[in-house]
């Protein structure tokens, strides 16, 4: 009987490394694309982000891990957040998008607002969550699939 002996040692090593370095800058680089197709979405696809002036449309802000990956380039920019200082759990990836006007959340919800773009409608963020969740998260793991070759 011979005993076969194989170091993995290196390929241990490397796999750590792939998983502790690797995907979490891919699992990100993914969730920045699937958070700036929302909103995308968001001012295409009915119900559309309202654009009466612009502002609304342009106060959106993508955040991954809360580092700021971009900004609005639709619409007027001015209301934009820069910061954003949220709780993560640890092993968590977090997109966030902000549409920070200080009407965003009640144009949201339709409070007394009537929408005149035909295409605009309360829910404009919320739709598309729940319409397209599906491929965004597609597109995170094509971004890490890519990568990962």
């Amino acid at each position: 009987m011979k005993n076969i002996y194989f170091d993995t040692t290196d390929f241990d090593e490397k796999f750590q490394k792939i998983i502790k370095e690797t995907y979490p800058e891919l699992i990100k680089k993914g969730l920045a694309r699937a958070m700036f197709n929302l909103m995308r979405d968001c001012v295409m696809q009915a119900p559309t982000v309202p654009i009466r002036e612009g502002w609304l449309r342009g106060s959106a802000s993508i955040f991954v891990q809360n580092k700021l990956v971009g900004v609005s380039p639709y619409g007027k920019p001015g209301f934009a957040t820069t910061n954003l200082a949220a709780a993560i759990t640890a092993g968590k990836y977090v997109g966030t998008i902000i549409f920070n006007t200080p009407y965003a959340a009640k144009i949201h919800e339709g409070i007394g607002f009537k929408f005149r773009e035909p295409s605009a409608g309360p829910k404009y963020l919320e739709a598309k969550l729940m319409g397209n969740g599906r491929s965004y998260m597609q597109e995170i793991a094509d971004t890490i699939k890519a990568g990962a070759r």
